[in-house]
């Protein structure tokens, strides 16, 4: 499909396009590297409190660290403590993966950096028609988007 106005699509030269494939791979690796970092965070803060939990757990055992030589582990935390802790961080962690990944989810969807990868096709291509470049959004990356379309927009979900 070519649009009249838009022209014949045009090949770039092999410099141009090797030049041009190098800084889409530049862009997108960079974030990608965001969207890594930005999940770690909100997964780390969200999860902390189970994998203590988890940890305090295996480490204050008396198979772990014998006659409770650990200096974080008191005489009130016994092995039955422990094992108290283990079941309590297990059942904690599925519920805060799933709070964690909505968070995730609601902060990626609100930034938008998945609209700021770019396809290669961008490289190949001079005159990459507009209806190409974006399916299905107008609107640019990191959340550059105009009010009124976000005024409509009503979700209870995240």
């Amino acid at each position: 499909f070519v649009d009249a106005a838009d022209g014949p699509l045009e090949l770039r030269g092999s410099l141009d396009c090797w030049a041009c494939s190098v800084l889409v791979t530049a862009q997108n690796m960079i974030i990608a590297l965001i969207n890594a970092t930005l999940a770690s965070i909100v997964f780390g803060v969200i999860l902390t409190p189970a994998l203590v939990m988890i940890i305090f757990g295996f480490l204050c055992h008396s198979t772990v660290q014998p006659h409770g030589t650990s200096l974080y582990c008191s005489d009130l935390l016994d092995d039955t403590g422990c094992v108290a802790l283990l079941v309590v961080g297990f059942l904690l962690l599925t519920p805060l993966l799933v709070l964690a990944l909505a968070a995730f989810c609601r902060l990626a969807r609100h930034l938008q950096l998945g609209m700021c990868f770019i396809p290669y096709s961008r490289a190949v291509y001079k005159n990459l028609p507009a209806s190409r470049q974006r399916r299905g959004g107008s609107g640019g990356c990191c959340g550059q988007q105009g009010g009124s379309e976000r005024e409509g927009k009503g979700s209870v979900w995240v």
